[in-house]
């Protein structure tokens, strides 16, 4: 008998579920200052594929396929799919009461209006898929009017879609009543934006006057965590793009340009990139995450990029918690406030993802995130001033220190100084008293080679004038007796020589030479000494060729230092010249100079001889062709002559192919100039 009666309620219960079921209750409009939440009251639909038609919605086909919406807050998460909501509402007042749908960015919105008899009595479309303008009542949350008269049902469908997170409250009041309610959100939302907007400019100002890029990246962060709390909220789209509303699919980007300028932002914050590479480059991840989602928002893969927005922003704030936790242990003072900031973001990043998720309630007039990113800001504020103050106490602290050392440092310079004075006094005595040495030691030396020179001469005249007496071309000598006073007779002109070369250079530097200068053709001079040397050429079958420009080629000089020079070059040119060669010696003027040339033929003098050509007592590679002397000291005599007189001169040699001595004087005759 027992087993009878559970079975037959078994059977009953069965045949009566589907009517339990798929009951609803009805929305009834009684107060008509509150606002009425009839999430509970509602029933719902997948739209897999967003082809279900009214028609089919209404049809004896789906409406048993209707399921009863267990919470207030209508959240479906994140999903591709649409929505169909069923719901019924019977005014018991003569109030005019209006839908209220939650949520500001949802992409498509279908209301259609049944009266009790299944009449369809309205359509109405909107969304962020359309203008603005399409809006019923053009608020950020979407108003619809409910025409119902007093005791009367009407049955509603509602079909919503969208990209991001789908979670909404669905309400009924009446217009006070959402005014009320919006009065409040306004002002909450105010409150939140002008302080992000009050953050974002003070931190811009300091940037403009203090150039360091970490507030570059911090404002850049504001920047982008306000556009996306002000794209949920619906008043960009308001107030910015209301009749571009594709720019509203966009607005994902602002999560990626989050965890970009984010990371920026940390990795300068805490110096990641010199603290540690492998920090750094974990943090690069998070530069990567936040272009991928960027990159699927604009390819289309809003839902996906969304997604990956959110772990990515979690992993991101609790990575960067992690850092701030190591740096705080590292000693890095401003690393509290830091984590903390970190720490409130995390925070309202995990109620957002919980609401979503449809695990936490949906908080009314502020969102979780907003909360969490507002004290963020204001404790990352914190942290820079605080960052700025440590690093300007670590420059006073280092100022300080340069001071002390630059003040030691100049103490030790003066100290050094002083022993260096003393020392370079020491030095300058010691100095003095050997250069005194030296010029009475100058003094003693010249002395000494005048007196030697002229205890010299002497004898040597006595010797030139007893050879000359002995008559040698008239005595009868044998051959060798002959050659034997020959070459005395040569040595004793060639010591004489080499005695008068010595008093002239020491003539030069004792600076005791005096010139007689004189105006006159220097062609004349220059024929005398050619035929002066015209028997000693002869004896080396050298032939002697004079070549002058025509006209008169006047010079001022010293008519014996001049002889003297042009002597010693010929008598170079001669020596290094080979049997029956020529020597030329040249004079021609033109530009205001006239130039007094000596070339012979002979082997040349290389240019790293040519580098000690005038200094004293020089022993060149080449040699006399015929044997003969020299002292090293004719052409440093030369130079001195010469530049004694105002003039220059200078070496032309090719190897093999003889040398030019070239002499510059100038000219002042006025000749007509050439070759300009």
């Amino acid at each position: 008998m027992i087993k009878l009666k559970y079975c037959s309620g078994i059977i009953l219960l069965l045949l009566f579920l589907p009517l339990i079921s798929f009951s609803q209750s009805t929305v009834s409009l009684k107060d008509t200052k509150e606002l009425i939440d009839i999430g509970k009251k509602t029933d719902y639909l997948e739209d897999p594929n967003s082809d279900f038609t009214i028609s089919e919605i209404v049809s004896d086909e789906f409406v048993d396929k209707f399921k009863p919406n267990s919470q207030e807050t209508i959240n479906f998460s994140s999903t591709a799919s649409s929505y169909w909501l069923r719901f019924k509402v019977t005014n018991e007042t003569l109030e005019t009461f209006y839908l209220n749908i939650g949520s500001a960015y949802i992409d498509s919105i279908s209301l259609f209006e049944f009266d009790e008899k299944g009449t369809l009595l309205s359509s109405r479309y909107t969304g962020d898929d359309l203008p603005f303008s399409t809006r019923e009542v053009e608020v950020g949350n979407y108003l619809f009017k409910l025409d119902i008269n007093k005791d009367t049902t009407h049955t509603f469908y509602l079909k919503v879609k969208c990209d991001q997170p789908l979670f909404f409250l669905l309400r009924v009041g009446t217009l006070p009543s959402f005014a009320a309610y919006e009065h409040d959100l306004d002002f909450l939302q105010g409150i939140y934006f002008g302080f992000m907007l009050l953050i974002f400019l003070y931190n811009l100002f300091l940037y403009i006057s203090i150039r360091e890029r970490i507030y570059l990246y911090y404002i850049a962060y504001v920047l982008s965590i306000t556009w996306f709390g002000a794209s949920v909220f619906g008043y960009f789209f308001e107030y910015f793009w209301a009749d571009y509303p594709f720019l509203n699919k966009w607005v994902v980007i602002s999560a990626g340009l989050t965890m970009i300028t984010a990371t920026l932002f940390t990795q300068q914050f805490l110096n990641t990139k010199e603290s540690g590479s492998r920090l750094h480059k974990i943090s690069m991840i998070f530069l990567i995450i936040g272009f991928l989602v960027c990159a699927l928002v604009v390819l289309g893969f809003k839902i996906e990029g969304l997604k990956l927005s959110q772990v990515g922003l979690l992993a991101m704030a609790a990575y960067f918690l992690v850092l701030g936790i190591r740096f705080k242990l590292k000693g890095f003072r401003p690393a509290i406030y830091y984590l903390l900031a970190w720490g409130a973001l995390i925070m309202g990043i995990c109620f957002a993802i919980l609401e979503s998720l449809n695990i936490t309630p949906v908080m009314t007039y502020l969102n979780a995130m907003q909360i969490g990113s507002a004290f963020e800001v204001l404790l990352l504020s914190f942290a820079l001033g605080d960052r700025i103050n440590m690093y300007k106490k670590q420059k006073e602290k280092a100022q300080l220190k340069a001071l002390i050392s630059a003040k030691e440092n100049e103490k030790l310079i003066q100290e050094q100084n002083f022993i260096l004075e003393q020392k370079v006094e020491e030095r300058t005595a010691v100095i003095a008293l050997r250069n005194k040495e030296l010029v009475d030691l100058n003094k003693e030396k010249d002395m000494l080679v005048s007196m030697v020179a002229h205890d010299l001469s002497t004898p040597l005249h006595q010797m030139k004038g007893s050879i000359w007496l002995l008559d040698i071309p008239n005595m009868t000598l044998s051959g060798d007796q002959e050659m034997y006073l020959n070459e005395i007779n040569n040595s004793v002109d060639r010591l004489t020589t080499m005695i008068g070369r010595i008093l002239d250079t020491q003539a030069l530097e004792t600076k005791t030479i005096k010139l007689v200068k004189e105006t006159l053709d220097i062609v004349e001079l220059v024929e005398y000494v050619g035929k002066c040397f015209d028997l000693i050429a002869k004896d080396k079958q050298i032939t002697i060729e004079v070549e002058a420009m025509m006209g008169t080629h006047l010079v001022e000089i010293d008519k014996n230092y001049m002889i003297q020079v042009l002597e010693n070059l010929l008598s170079n040119a001669i020596k290094f010249s080979n049997k029956e060669k020529v020597v030329v010696l040249k004079v021609h003027s033109f530009d205001g100079k006239t130039y007094v040339t000596v070339e012979d033929n002979g082997p040349g003098i290389s240019e790293e001889d040519q580098k000690k050509l005038f200094g004293k007592f020089q022993k060149l590679t080449a040699q006399p062709t015929a044997g003969e002397s020299s002292t090293g000291l004719g052409l440093s005599i030369v130079k001195k002559y010469v530049e004694a007189m105002g003039a220059t001169i200078h070496c032309e040699s090719t190897l093999g192919k003889g040398s030019q001595f070239i002499i510059t004087l100038e000219s002042k005759n006025g000749l007509l100039k050439v070759g300009g």
